[in-house]
C-alpha cells in the first residue's frame, strides 16, 4: 500500500476527489508522476527503515508526519 500526498494547489489542478472513481493504482501513479518535485510525496507503506528500501517508506512518513511537513495545504490518498 502507498500514502499520497499532493498539494492542494498543484500545477494539474488535482483536487481532493480527483481519484475517487479511479481504482486502477497505476493510473494514479502515472498522473501523481506529472506533477513536479515539491508537489507530490508517495510513501510505500510495506516497508518501514532509513535507507534500506527505495524511496520513501514508513519510516520516512513517521519522520515527515512529525516534522510537521505534511502539515495543511495536501490531500492525502491511499493507493492499494
Amino acid at each position: 500500500m502507498k500514502l499520497a500526498f499532493y498539494k492542494v494547489e498543484n500545477s494539474l489542478g488535482l483536487e481532493r476527489h480527483s481519484f475517487d472513481c479511479e481504482d486502477n493504482s497505476e493510473k494514479i501513479m502515472e498522473k501523481l508522476a506529472q506533477l513536479p518535485d515539491g508537489e507530490c510525496k508517495v510513501y510505500d507503506m510495506e516497508h518501514y527503515g532509513w535507507g534500506k528500501e527505495p524511496g520513501p517508506n514508513a519510516a520516512d512518513f513517521e519522520t515527515d508526519y512529525n516534522d510537521e511537513e505534511l502539515d495543511g495545504g495536501w490531500w492525502c490518498i491511499v493507493i492499494r
